[in-house]
């Protein structure tokens, strides 16, 4: 799995970040030094990756102490939201750069960003990442010398979820495991590759709690619901011809197969679903929800995730010169063509109770998905505190501003419709 994300370097950033508004200062002391303590309670984050033409591998760094893994800089409070763009937008190389970084803009109150390497962690990876920063932090405040204990035999491979899932059941996950070749893409306009930009919206907890409540009613899910807008509003974007069958990817954690959904180690562990969606000129948004619903419901019959999770690991089996030289073309002919399916990350909910750092309250938090390069797309979406964002980072921004936001005004138009 961690192949196939340094792969995905080809494709985005393969930066996962979470944003944490403070209402108050952190001691950047102790911070750092749990920043430090997490590169050894779990192993993997202290490494670098080492590429090789045959089997690519993690090297333990022994550079650790001089790292320089957390930042502060000091700012005016209106300064913050484009000081934390610049740092969202700083990529990573986990051959050089530290897996985990973080920075803290300082101006009344604090906002701290985590940024987590892809190839190390999925989203689930970056949870426990985030949440085993706060636990160290927390511990340091009444203990200096406290040190936790080295994750050293934890499991970080795909066999942990598929030894939870008979053979029958892989089987029948195999036939929903091949990605379609992509038939649409977002109208992107110049290279997509820098000027870099972040398109943001947020509901409030009311709105998200009617929301909630009546896609409950209706006997759907919220992530149904987003799904259904995206397609929607990517329909009125990319303008598809009728009856084109258009795929929006939908990555899933594969944790769901695991006692108390967690993982031996920080690690990627995710699958992804495929539904598929034939255009319909004037389809009303409930319509197009209960065929978004239908096509989920068949996808997650059997073992969902596990299937395409399998193809990736098979896909990178012949060695990293052959498959990089394989995916490299498939890239390529993508960038010609403009298609690119896109993709729908849904986060999750990220847990109040973890993230917490003593006496300092967290007032807000999101998630921050991996920024893709033309013609990728890829929406992001998180919860915290019955506040959903939805967000989409892209590039050349000065070209593609206004589409990018009236393609999010599209997908909050119709999640408000629907509360």
């Amino acid at each position: 799995m961690d192949r196939a994300e340094y792969l995905d370097r080809l494709i985005c950033n393969q930066q996962i970040q979470c944003v944490v508004e403070l209402d108050g200062r952190l001691d950047e002391k102790r911070l750092a030094r749990a920043a430090r303590l997490v590169l050894d309670a779990e192993p993997v984050l202290g490494c670098r990756f080492v590429e090789s033409k045959s089997l690519p591998y993690w090297e333990r760094r022994d550079d650790l102490e001089g790292l320089k893994l957390c930042d502060v800089e000091e700012c005016e409070t209106a300064q913050v939201p484009a000081r934390l763009d610049d740092f969202l937008e700083v990529p990573g190389d986990p051959r050089v750069d530290p897996l985990v970084r973080l920075k803290v803009l300082r101006a009344e109150t604090d906002t701290l960003c985590v940024k987590v390497d892809h190839v190390a962690a999925d989203t689930g990876g970056m949870k426990d990442v985030l949440y085993l920063l706060c636990e160290t932090y927390r511990h340091l405040i009444s203990e200096e010398d406290y040190e936790p204990r080295p994750n050293s035999r934890g499991d970080r491979r795909l066999c942990q979820a598929l030894k939870k899932v008979s053979l029958p059941d892989k089987v029948a996950s195999l036939r929903h495991g091949n990605p379609p070749v992509p038939d649409w893409g977002f109208p992107f306009r110049g290279k997509g590759s820098d000027d870099w930009a972040f398109a943001v919206r947020r509901t409030t907890a009311a709105e998200f709690r009617a929301l909630k409540e009546s896609t409950s009613s209706l006997g759907m899910t919220i992530n149904d619901c987003v799904l259904a807008a995206y397609y929607r509003a990517f329909f009125e974007a990319a303008r598809p011809g009728a009856g084109a069958r258009c795929t929006i990817r939908v990555p899933i954690d594969l944790r769901r197969y695991l006692p108390g959904e967690r993982a031996g180690a920080v690690c990627n562990l995710s699958g992804q679903l495929y539904p598929v969606l034939e255009m319909i000129p004037g389809e009303e948004l409930e319509g197009t929800l209960g065929r978004v619903h239908d096509a989920m419901e068949v996808l997650k019959e059997k073992a969902p995730g596990i299937g395409a999770a399998m193809v990736v690991a098979a896909f990178t089996a012949p060695g990293q010169w052959l498959t990089a030289a394989v995916y490299k073309r498939m890239v390529a002919r993508e960038a010609r063509a403009g298609k690119c399916d896109p993709y729908l990350s849904n986060m999750g909910v990220l847990s109040e109770d973890g993230l917490r750092f003593g006496h300092v309250v967290v007032r807000d938090a999101w998630l921050v998905s991996p920024l893709q390069w033309a013609p990728g797309f890829l929406m992001g979406v998180s919860t915290f505190n019955e506040r959903m964002t939805v967000m989409v980072g892209y590039a050349d921004a000065a070209a593609n501003a206004p589409v990018v936001e009236e393609f999010l005004d599209h997908v909050t138009g119709d999640l408000g419709a629907l509360q």
